[in-house]
């Protein structure tokens, strides 16, 4: 009996760490992150490195992939499609995702790629969990070979005449294909579809595109270059031979593929007759009675529709503008009815003028010196000038008044004056002296001012 519990107490302590292996293996899922790449690569060849996420229970997201910047290395990342993978370690299977990261090297010498670090989120809970691969260092050799293609190109070329058999003006288009595995589509270089005589080439855009394995994986690139030349004249002319370069991604070897060139003949486009009589259309149509409209009328009518159409939009504007202009004009007007040029020139009328009176000469001496009387006006100039201005009061005031002689030497002198006048400093203030009360002299009578003493 007792062999018999104790038997039974050793199969219970067994079952209880066979049970309790699963469920910590459950409470810490495992996620591996392994990164893999051939040791050497050639120089302007596409290598892929590989990433493996794994984990031993399943993804609850997809997990999140790191960014890889390498100088010198054109670095073209994960599509976002990974390959399905399984493993198994220490006896726990592994199930995930396997990325591919294109690298393209351009000059020789160890390239190291650091640890990549992936964070990934596992159930059954979820929680997030972050790994990372070992570093891996490559060895690239060969000299860089700009524009060559390293990898397995295959070229293929085609010719479409439109018309056939081609004629002046139409056109011959060649294409030039090329398909290269594990050769990232932006290394292939276009097709040297260059310029021949005798035609006009007009390119079109290329068609490059990637070529995958229908689940995701990378396989290489397909490029196509078109250019259409366009037949000037007639003749017999020749397409001549592409020659395209690349380099074997084995052996490092440069190698080419020549594509043969094309002999054309090209026929003298023929003038094809008219399908129908234009003049008989337009004497059908009665073109004859028809007005005529001359060319410039049509972009005249359309002018004066927007000068129109901006004189109306613009109304109150313009109402403003012309109300402006007016008030500008009348205090033009008004400056130059008191201006002294325009009392000056009335006084030179009235001196040639009929009767012989001095009312226009006195409002010129008032507006240019400020005296009311002529004898006030000259009283600052020298003593010759009002000499001559008591003659002259004395001739038009005295009993020969009838004589007007004395009106052209007056008209002249007043020119000495108007200079005289021009230089003195203006008056601090704009009224007379009979009106301004600083001013203690008596104020002349009106009406005798210059009259003569009897």
């Amino acid at each position: 009996m007792r062999r018999v519990c104790r038997c039974c107490l050793l199969l219970a302590v067994a079952l209880t760490a066979i049970l309790a292996r699963p469920l910590h293996a459950q409470d810490a899922p495992v996620l591996r992150v392994t990164a893999s790449a051939p040791a050497e690569g050639q120089t302007g060849a596409t290598i892929k490195l590989q990433l493996e996420v794994m984990t031993s229970t399943w993804f609850t997201q997809p997990p999140q992939l790191p960014k890889l910047d390498l100088p010198g290395v054109t670095v073209t990342p994960p599509s976002g499609h990974g390959e399905l993978v399984r493993d198994e370690q220490n006896g726990q299977s592994l199930n995930g995702l396997r990325y591919t990261y294109l690298l393209s090297v351009e000059s020789a010498g160890a390239l190291h790629i650091p640890a990549l670090s992936v964070t990934a989120q596992l159930g059954p809970a979820g929680a997030p969990v972050t790994a990372e691969s070992a570093p891996l260092t490559l060895q690239i050799k060969g000299a860089a070979r700009l524009g060559n293609v390293v990898g397995d190109l295959s070229v293929t070329q085609s010719f479409t005449l439109t018309p056939d058999p081609l004629v002046q003006g139409g056109r011959i288009t060649r294409s030039v294909t090329q398909r290269a595995d594990g050769v990232q589509p932006m290394l292939l270089p276009p097709a040297p579809l260059g310029d021949v005589p005798h035609f006009k080439r007009y390119p079109r855009e290329p068609e490059v595109v990637t070529l995958t394995d229908g689940r995701g994986g990378f396989v290489g690139a397909q490029r196509i270059d078109q250019a259409d030349y366009v037949a000037q004249e007639s003749g017999s002319f020749a397409l001549p031979p592409l020659t395209l370069h690349w380099t074997d991604a084995r052996s490092g070897s440069p190698k080419n593929q020549t594509l043969p060139g094309r002999q054309v003949d090209v026929a003298a486009a023929q003038t094809a007759p008219p399908p129908f009589s234009l003049q008989a259309d337009l004497a059908a149509l009665r073109h004859g009675l028809r007005w005529a409209i001359p060319g410039w009328a049509m972009p005249a009518v359309i002018g004066l529709a927007a000068a129109g159409l901006a004189l109306w939009l613009g109304r109150a504007y313009w109402q403003r503008l012309a109300r402006a202009l007016g008030a500008v004009a009348r205090r033009a007007r008004t400056r130059w009815l008191v201006s002294e040029p325009r009392y000056w020139r009335a006084w030179q009328r009235e001196a040639h003028a009929a009767p012989a009176v001095l009312s226009d000469c006195y409002r010129w001496i008032r507006r240019s010196s400020g005296a009311a009387a002529l004898r006030d006006a000259v009283a600052p100039l020298a003593q010759d000038e009002r000499q001559f201005v008591e003659s002259t009061l004395r001739h038009a005031y005295g009993m020969n008044a009838a004589k007007t002689a004395w009106r052209a030497p007056l008209a002249s002198r007043s020119r000495v004056w108007r200079r005289a006048w021009r230089k003195r400093p203006a008056a601090v203030h704009a009224l007379p002296k009979s009106l301004n009360p600083l001013h203690h002299e008596a104020p002349p009578r009106t009406g005798d001012a210059d009259a003569p003493h009897r």
